[in-house]
């Protein structure tokens, strides 16, 4: 099923109803603060599965931060796969570990001391999900999310990719694309390690 960038998945506290697999595309997870600030919790990227039963109604909100392809299982059909295979195939907890590490990932990097150690392992991060084509990585997230994900302002997500292209670490010859030029350098900047 095609979902077009900004289309809501499903709602936080909505009930477990559907398991959402993304084939193509990135979906976000966003969450809504007592304050009413909307935060991003997540990205999910094409092999991942959002959704799962882990409790009886969601725990966050799922849109399409891009536009997506995915395919919808009912709860039922997923936790009847689950009794099956549990026991001989390993790819549904796969699934759900990787729905968790999402989270996870976004713990390590905010654990990161500055905006531009977050942005660079951001980076990394993305690297990891988004094939390259033609030596170029899409990024086609709105700065809005990046910089909610990374609880900076979307300005400061600009300086610093400005400054990772200044110092020839990336390379963004198109606005919504980048390279990576030199990985061992942005990984030390993703530690702190300033040159």
């Amino acid at each position: 099923m095609p979902a077009s960038a900004g289309e809501t998945l499903f709602l936080e506290g909505e009930p477990c109803d559907h398991v959402f697999e993304i084939r193509k595309g990135v979906a976000r997870a966003v969450s809504m603060t007592h304050e009413g600030d909307r935060q991003i919790l997540a990205f999910f990227f094409p092999g991942d599965s959002i959704g799962l039963p882990l409790a009886q109604y969601h725990r966050y909100s799922v849109e399409a931060a891009t536009d997506l392809v995915h395919i919808r299982h009912s709860t039922r059909r997923w936790q009847e796969s689950l009794a099956r295979t549990c026991q001989d195939d390993t790819t549904i907890l796969k699934s759900v570990w990787r729905e968790e590490k999402a989270f996870i990932e976004r713990g390590l990097i905010l654990g990161r001391v500055g905006a531009l150690a977050r942005l660079s392992a951001f980076l990394i991060v993305l690297s990891r999900h988004l094939p390259p084509v033609h030596g170029l990585r899409a990024l086609e997230l709105p700065q809005t999310d990046i910089a909610s994900y990374l609880a900076a302002s979307p300005e400061t997500i600009c300086r610093g990719l400005k400054r990772l292209r200044e110092m020839q670490i990336i390379a963004m010859p198109r606005r919504d694309r980048f390279a990576i030029e030199h990985p061992a350098r942005l990984e030390l900047l993703a530690e702190g390690i300033f040159e």
